[in-house]
């Protein structure tokens, strides 16, 4: 009898999280995953986190299943790997796992030392009917991308897929994979079903090779008739299959011989023995002994035995699984006929084209000889001045001229089919290169106007650099706030704006605080005055006038003021400085040592008169809504998304002081 306190079997879900110590001990990390090759139904390798040890982060190494070795009751493996292999091994991070597939994994095998299972003696002499059985499995698979195909799924990523009839019909789902400790197969996969055949509270053990991948249903088909199914012996979630002995009587029971004993794992493929098509199965249900008859009241009443159950089940599930392959190759070959009558019609027009080609090309040819007779009987004619003669012959001439007309046309015409499709080609080449013309200059127009405002912002922040430090030698670097008030205002252009109605002083440290201007009439202000950052003043003194290096939009939306009702506090005057993209310079440092009022006092104000727009957030809208209007037309995917990336920008820039 075998011992359950050593079971040959453990679920994927126990090995998850078991440490891993190398042979000292010492703690090296843990089990993250397993990995499952999905051809022949085997742990392929183990996904391994060495947490902090060797200095190896956060990431993640892929370590073949053979070098490990199980300590069974302290829940632990054993890896015995050089420190130097562990140091130099190749990971990949968490969020980022690698397009896994047996070329890919044959470098990892190599790195450590082992040979890849599938090359070693079962797997490089397997017959090519078991290989073909496999391959069958997942061709479906692989047809495509191999991030979407994969040659290994981790245990995690099939735990949970439904399970299917052959017809369709959803039976369960699977619950868990019973890992082989001897050798890493999957020795049974555990299904749960409920209201399909009328049981919900067990378990039943499946063999790998019953189950057929629908990768991209994310389900397994069921290969075992429903009859079967319905007889089997399931089992409670608390007495789980743990040995080969209990497995051996499922693996009979559904027709399959157990691997173990087949020599898949341990070489007797080199015999010319396979996992056994449906016949071979079906023959060696034969061959079992039958189940002892029943007993009912001392008397031995002769029942239909298990193996003839299942032999008849077997025979049932092969005539239809031959039912639907004779309908499929039905099918296929009405597909494969009317194919061929497609191609046979579409060579029949061509031949009828080429011959009407050629029937033009000789009633041409034969206009032309024609046209050649009559110029020379028109000629003749001529000679004996027969006029009637010569005015039939001309008619004559006109008419064959009109037939070759008409057949030119016919084959320019033919010509011109042949060649349309290289027109279209090339149209769509034109289009594409515009439409790539139009996304580089989109693209620079975007450069230019980062640049601009850059340009824009690093002048701004110079201004003051020149006026303190007397860059500007020419300029005086006093003037009375008489002399001042009066001067005239202009924009970089030279345009008047208004004057300089009053200079506003900061009683704390004695600085210019704010100019107050007034527009005269300029974009229709004349009855306001607005508070203007002397910062946002270059003095022309020659000129008797002040540069307002502010942009129109800016000054259109900007909040002014009445006479009677100027801005008389720092807090008043902290959102006039913001508007035009200045900072206060109390809030730099420069005043400091006057009391001043508290927090929610410059709060409650700042609330009452709301926030204005700074011309830097004013720029930032305005390169919003050039987006958004780019957007509206913009089909291509990847520009969409830039021009996605480049307004998220500009709305952070818009609410940069909000």
């Amino acid at each position: 009898m075998a011992d359950r306190n050593n079971p040959d079997f453990l679920s994927a879900s126990t090995l998850k999280g078991d440490k891993v110590v190398n042979a000292a001990g010492d703690d090296l990390g843990k089990i993250e995953e397993l990995m499952i090759d999905l051809r022949d139904g085997r742990l392929a390798y183990a996904v391994m986190s060495f947490g902090g040890f060797l200095g190896m982060g956060d990431k993640f190494f892929a370590i073949p299943w053979q070098a490990f070795g199980l300590k069974l009751h302290d829940h632990a493996f054993v890896l015995d790997v050089p420190k130097e292999t562990l140091e130099k091994a190749e990971g990949f991070d968490k969020d980022n796992w690698p397009i896994t597939s047996r070329e890919w994994l044959s470098t990892v095998y190599s790195y450590y030392g082992y040979q890849p299972y599938w090359q070693t003696g079962v797997a490089a002499r397997m017959p090519e009917e078991a290989e073909s059985q496999r391959m069958a499995r997942t061709t479906g698979r692989r047809t495509s991308g191999e991030r979407e195909n994969p040659d290994f799924l981790s245990a995690g990523t099939i735990k949970g897929d439904k399970v299917v009839s052959t017809t369709g019909d959803e039976i369960g789902k699977i619950e868990e994979f019973m890992i082989d400790l001897q050798n890493g197969k999957v020795g049974y996969v555990a299904i749960s079903h409920g209201g399909f055949l009328g049981i919900g509270s067990k378990l039943f053990a499946i063999p790998w090779d019953a189950l057929t991948l629908r990768v991209h249903e994310h389900a397994f088909a069921l290969n075992v008739s429903k009859e079967t199914l319905d007889k089997a012996e399931g089992f409670d979630k608390d007495n789980w299959p743990l040995t080969r002995e209990e497995l051996s009587r499922t693996y009979s029971y559904y027709g399959y011989e157990p691997y173990w004993l087949t020599g898949a794992v341990a070489g007797a493929a080199a015999a010319g023995v396979s996992r056994g098509t449906e016949a071979e199965r079906m023959a060696r249900m034969e061959r079992e002994p039958r189940e002892p008859t029943e007993v009912v009241e001392e008397r031995v009443i002769p029942t239909e035995t298990g193996e003839e159950i299942r032999g008849r089940q077997e025979i049932e599930r092969l005539e239809g699984l031959k039912g639907t392959q004779e309908e499929k190759i039905s099918q296929l070959e009405k597909q494969r006929m009317e194919a061929q009558k497609k191609a046979e019609a579409e060579r029949d027009r061509l031949a009828q084209l080429e011959r009407e080609r050629i029937e033009a090309e000789r009633q041409a040819q034969t206009e032309r000889e024609r046209l050649l007779q009559l110029e020379k009987e028109l000629q003749e004619a001529r000679r004996k001045e027969e006029t009637e003669k010569v005015a039939r012959l001309e008619e004559e001439l006109m008419i064959v001229q009109t037939h070759e007309q008409t057949h030119k046309e016919k084959l320019s015409e033919l010509e011109r089919a042949c060649t349309e499709a290289q027109r279209q080609a090339g149209v769509e080449k034109e289009t594409l290169a515009r439409l790539e013309q139009e996304r580089i200059e989109a693209e620079r127009l975007a450069s230019t106007q980062r640049e601009r405002l850059a340009q824009l912002e690093k002048e701004r922040m110079e201004v003051p650099t020149r006026v303190e430090t007397g860059l500007e030698r020419a300029m005086p670097d006093f003037l009375s706030a008489s002399t001042i008030k009066t001067d005239r205002v202009i924009n970089t252009a030279g345009e008047d704006l208004g004057r300089i109605e009053e200079l506003m002083i900061d009683l704390e440290d004695g600085r210019v605080a704010y100019a107050i201007m007034s527009f005269g009439g300029f974009l229709g202000m004349a009855d306001k005055r607005f508070a203007i950052p002397w910062q946002a003043l270059s003095p022309r003194p020659q000129e008797h006038a002040f540069v307002l290096d502010i942009s129109r939009d800016v000054l259109e939306r900007a909040e002014g003021f009445d006479k009677d009702n100027w801005p008389l506090t720092r807090e008043e005057l902290s959102g006039n400085y913001t508007y035009y993209g200045y900072q206060p310079y109390w809030q730099r440092g420069v005043a400091a040592g006057v009391s001043r009022e508290t927090e929610p006092q410059r709060t409650t104000r700042t609330e009452k008169r709301g926030q204005l727009d700074t011309a830097e957030e004013v720029m930032a809208r305005q390169e919003k809504e050039r987006i958004e209007s780019m957007e509206k037309t913009e089909s291509d995917k990847e520009r969409r998304e830039r021009l996605e990336k480049e307004k998220v920008i500009a709305e952070r820039r818009e609410h940069k002081y909000k």
